[in-house]
């Protein structure tokens, strides 16, 4: 098989040797590009025909190294010349079945050659700058090629998953080392005849050197540690499934020998009992013949008392049968049950003998109990044991063995029939082995998976072939190797490239400018834009440059003078006065910032747009410090603006982008969260940037996430649109904004306080205020951090929404609480209305006592109350979303008795149908709805 493998390896490195000389030291380097690209292509796509018909047939699968051939034209020679071979060899692996190469393999061989000559010619091209890669680089990309050909059969024969694992299994080592040894042959051939050093000696490492050694250390890291855990957790679950196989047979057929059994006593014991009671003077005698034409072990009668008067066995005469454990099962003969069998176990009197008894119930009282021991039985019903377990068996070539207690083998298996389990290879220790334990036993020499259970005095033992029970687990292990190796060579030339593309060659751009500084050249600048990143990195060098020609001590001082006063201004700049509107009492709001530093970059804001809109908002700018206050400032300020001026919100963040991107040199940006309450109907309309998500707590809930699509940061780029969502509160409902200076508070051990923690700790505190919810996060915050410096802002906002109030409408709590809200909406309405004191009074008795039954008796969250003026009527609705009741249907009081007669409850609603001209009851979408009119004369 080596020598097979071998010749076409070593033809490949002689093609490649041959080429590279004939390219460089003959004039066929002058030829036109493409046409000696073609070329090249069209000898290595003929080598990977070759390899094709020169290699290692298993079973209808060809194991060779055409993959080397096109890996080698792509990474050496080219990117076009990589393609062809591929293309070619790819063809030729298709066609080739019909002058018999394995069709079975077929289209996974095709593809997986093609796709070799485009990936190397990628490689070539966008990785190593269309120059060769090192030695051990072609080792790599030959075998990862390989994996990727050993998965494709996989994937290409999913209906035969068996014959395709065989395959893989016999072919993955030998295709993955050959094809690796052949590229790498290659390509340190072709490096010693150009004479190229080989590195062999410790140097001074590039950058980029070192990045590729610890990227592959840590590759090489995790995916020992994901294949070790992928093997252990396979292994882990295909002995659980294994083990819950043979279990079930093994419980399928105890069950099949206690039926049985119990079907068998049970008849035996009918039939000792009919002859028994039809003989005109039973007696011990009796009982004996009896014992010996039925062969059983021994007959008893039992009295109504539980007391054997008579027996089979002189001993047992005489016995209190309630005072054994055992025995005692069968007390139930005495009441209501005809008939009882028990199973096969050691006696209560001799534990030393173990017998099975049947118990049946007998005309005058007592019962008759019949027993046989396990011979007696086994004698009785071999035939069913040997029926129930014949043609049972486990997996594909698993068995179910019943045994004797000496382990003699009694089941109808040509196999095993009459043997003692020892001679097949099954050892079994029952007083050290628990029952349903899965064990490993050699049987005929092939390791298989054992367990056994006990019934009537037989062993029951189940087994499946090793190789069986794990195929799956094998199968599965290959599957999510060839992955991860897939997965993780993806990420390591992802990672390079863009490490290498990004980072590494713009830091020798800025590594030449940064020389030029240190030898004193301060006039220079670095101007490296390729990136946001860069663009600032040069900024922030070329200010550090700037900065270095002032008087440092003069500018410590003038900054530290500074702060001080920034920090007076910011915080000036924010609301600190609470409760912000004390004659408002349709909402609640409370916000608090605490800096890391003496200024930040977190701010919060709050104003009213007008009588009854209210705008909140929070935001946090990246960074700290000085640059952090100043870009906030510039951000509260535009973002107030132009909510004052009736921007629509959507719109309020755009524009506040678009202003925010100008003259952004520093690439600061700012996440943010406004939201607009319309105070009349409840609807918030909010917009998102990039800020983390609000915690909202419905009136009958707990805090939840509230889950919204976000936008981009602002000033993070030019062009971006945001969109409004829209939320429909509800009196009760409460939002609790926050920085991420909570959620990413960490303690000494560098563990974050979370999402989880913070949702946890406002459900904790459900019932406080706005400011205790605040004040409640930020001591929980401060416990978990302890010691650790505050390294980020930290800023809360919240606010609650009390009651809903328009004109004609106000929704509430149906609490004692909102009574006052209610009842001011009905001296509102009252005083709107003009009317005389009589039509006032109906009016408010009117709400006062429905208002109050629902609070009461519906069980309510939600009520609302709303009115029109029609035709010279006042026509008020009542809405809540209790449970369903008709007030209407409730019979009226006795309004002739007294008070002390008359039944309780009823008379509120019975004044009020008086008073109204009108009153009409309905359940609609989930609510009660009740509608009175009121002649406004």
């Amino acid at each position: 098989m080596a020598v097979d493998l071998l010749i076409p390896a070593l033809c490949n490195a002689a093609l490649t040797i041959i080429l590279y000389i004939i390219e460089k030291k003959t004039p066929f380097n002058k030829v036109n590009y493409r046409l000696r690209q073609a070329i090249i292509g069209l000898l290595f796509g003929a080598l990977a025909a070759f390899s094709t018909e020169h290699g290692v047939d298993i079973d209808g699968a060809v194991m060779n190294v055409r993959d080397a051939s096109p890996l080698c034209a792509g990474l050496i020679f080219g990117t076009p010349a990589g393609i062809i071979s591929g293309v070619i060899g790819g063809a030729y692996r298709w066609l080739a079945v019909m002058w018999g190469t394995g069709e079975y393999t077929r289209l996974a061989c095709s593809l997986s050659t093609a796709i070799a000559g485009c990936f190397a010619a990628l490689l070539r091209k966008f990785m190593f700058d269309d120059k060769k890669p090192s030695w051990i680089y072609g080792l790599g990309i030959g075998m990862i090629c390989e994996v990727f050909h050993m998965l494709m059969i996989f994937v290409t024969n999913m209906n035969d998953t068996s014959r395709a694992f065989m395959f893989v299994q016999r072919c993955t080592i030998p295709m993955v080392l050959a094809n690796g040894i052949a590229v790498a042959l290659a390509v340190l051939a072709v490096s010693l005849i150009g004479r190229e050093k080989i590195k062999l000696h410790k140097e001074q490492k590039q950058i980029s050197q070192t990045f590729q050694f610890w990227l592959f250390v840590c590759i090489i890291i995790a995916y020992a540690a994901t294949s070790t855990f992928t093997y252990i957790l396979q292994t882990g679950m295909s002995q659980k499934e294994t083990e819950a196989v043979v279990n079930t047979n093994l419980d399928d057929v105890h069950q099949d020998i206690t039926d049985a059994s119990d079907k068998n006593l049970l008849g035996i014991t009918r039939s000792i009992k009919e002859e028994y009671i039809s003989n005109r003077e039973p007696n011990t005698e009796t009982l004996r013949r009896l014992c010996d034409r039925f062969g059983v072990a021994g007959i008893n009668i039992v009295d109504s008392r539980g007391i054997i008067t008579d027996s089979t066995l002189p001993e047992f005469v005489g016995y209190d049968m309630s005072s054994g454990e055992q025995s005692a099962e069968f007390l139930v003969l005495l009441s209501d049950c005809e008939e009882y069998v028990q199973k096969y176990q050691p006696l209560s009197i001799d534990s030393s003998i173990s017998r099975k008894y049947a118990g049946v119930r007998l005309p005058g009282g007592g019962f008759i109990q019949v027993g046989y021991d396990s011979e007696q039985f086994q004698r009785d019903i071999d035939s069913q044991v040997i029926d129930a377990t014949k043609n049972r068996h486990i997996g594909n070539s698993g068995f179910v063995a019943i045994c004797d207690e000496s382990f003699n083998i009694v089941i109808d298996r040509s196999d095993y029939a009459g043997k003692n389990l020892n001679t097949i290879g099954i050892y079994l220790d029952t007083a050290a082995m628990p029952e349903k334990t899965v064990f490993e036993a050699k049987i005929n020499d092939k390791p298989f998976y054992c367990a056994y259970t006990s019934a009537e005095g037989y062993y029951i033992i189940g087994a499946i072939p090793k190789s069986e029970a794990m195929f799956m687990r094998n199968v599965s292990i290959y599957v999510s190797l060839f992955m991860e190796i897939l997965i993780f060579a993806a990420l390591f030339i992802l990672i390079y490239f863009l490490i290498k593309r990004v980072i590494i060659d713009n830091l020798r751009k800025i590594n030449g400018t940064l020389s030029q500084i240190t030898d004193g050249n301060l006039n220079v600048t670095v101007d490296v834009r390729t990136n946001e990143e860069f663009a600032s990195l040069s900024d922030d060098i070329n200010h550090t440059v700037s900065t270095l020609k002032c008087y440092i001590a003069e500018a410590a001082a003038r900054i530290d003078k500074e702060l001080e006063f920034a920090k007076q201004i910011q915080y000036s700049a924010l609301p600190s006065v609470f409760p912000p509107y004390p004659n408002r009492r349709d909402f609640d709001i409370y916000a608090r910032m605490f800096t890391a530093k003496e200024v930040g970059g977190d701010f919060y804001d709050f104003y009213m747009l007008n009588e009854s809109t209210l705008a909140f908002l929070i935001a946090d700018v990246s960074g700290k410090g000085i640059p952090a206050a100043m870009f906030m400032m510039r951000a509260k300020t535009i973002i107030k603006d132009m909510a004052e001026s009736g921007t629509e919100i959507s719109e309020i963040f755009t524009k506040a982008n678009k202003k925010l991107c100008e003259n952004n040199d520093a690439g600061m940006f700012v996440t943010a969260w406004l939201g607009i309450l319309d105070l009349k109907t409840g609807i918030l309309k909010f917009v998102n940037a990039g800020h983390n998500p609000p915690l909202i707590r419905r009136s009958d809930g707990e805090f939840e996430y509230l889950k919204a699509r976000s936008g981009m940061v602002l000033a993070g780029m030019e062009g971006i649109k945001y969109r409004t969502n829209e939320l429909q509160l509800m009196p009760g409902d409460k939002i609790f904004l926050y920085t991420d200076g909570v959620t990413e508070a960490t303690d000494k051990d560098n563990k974050l306080y979370g999402e989880q923690r913070l949702q946890k700790l406002v459900n904790a505190n459900i019932s406080a205020g706005v400011k205790g919810l605040c004040e409640a996060v930020k001591a929980d915050v401060d416990a978990f951090v302890g010691d650790a410096p505050q390294f980020d802002d930290i800023t809360m906002l919240s606010t609650e929404l009390k009651y809903i109030r328009s004109e004609t409408k106000i929704t509430v709590i149906a609490d004692d609480e909102s009574m006052f809200h209610v009842m001011n909406f009905a001296q509102s309405l009252t005083e709107k209305l003009s009317v005389v004191p009589k039509i006032a009074g109906k009016v408010n008795i009117a709400i006062d006592e429905i208002y109050s039954n629902i609070v009461r008796y519906s069980g309510a969250n939600i009520v609302s109350v709303s009115y029109n003026i029609e035709g010279g009527r006042l026509n008020m609705t009542f809405e809540d979303d209790g449970i369903p009741y008709n007030p209407l249907e409730a019979e009226e009081p006795d309004v002739t008795l007294s008070a002390e007669e008359r039944e309780i409850g009823g008379l509120g609603i019975f004044m009020v149908r008086k008073m109204t001209e009108s009153m009409e009851y309905t359940y609609e979408d989930n609510k009660n709805i009740l509608r009175l009119a009121i002649v406004l004369k």
